[in-house]
């Protein structure tokens, strides 16, 4: 398979914002497997084209981006389950109530 030069500013184009070279490089690489895969499958031509990868290439960069954003989510939220159990256990718990009989 043919690599081509790929200019982040064709990714930056179809994504409409800027993306540093970590996620331009991870996507590509990503776009890279796919696009070969795709053509082992399917052997169609069009999924050489340079246009073709840059298409993968920005669907990566969503995706990846989506990924770490959920995953900071996440960690965000466990952190402050953290902090909000670790609060709680240092207020006294001894809810019990005890009858008294009336006398």
């Amino acid at each position: 398979m043919q690599k081509q030069d790929m200019k982040r500013q064709e990714v930056e184009e179809l994504l409409g914002f800027a993306i540093t070279d970590e996620q331009l490089q991870e996507a590509l690489e990503c776009a890279r497997r796919k696009q070969e895969y795709i053509y082992q499958r399917e052997r169609r031509p069009v999924v050489l084209q340079h246009w073709y990868l840059v298409k993968l290439t920005e669907e990566y960069v969503r995706s990846l981006a989506f990924s770490k954003f959920t995953m900071d989510l996440c960690r965000a939220l466990r952190d402050m389950e953290k902090e909000h159990s670790a609060s709680c256990q240092s207020a006294p718990t001894d809810n019990h109530i005890v009858a008294v009989p009336a006398g």
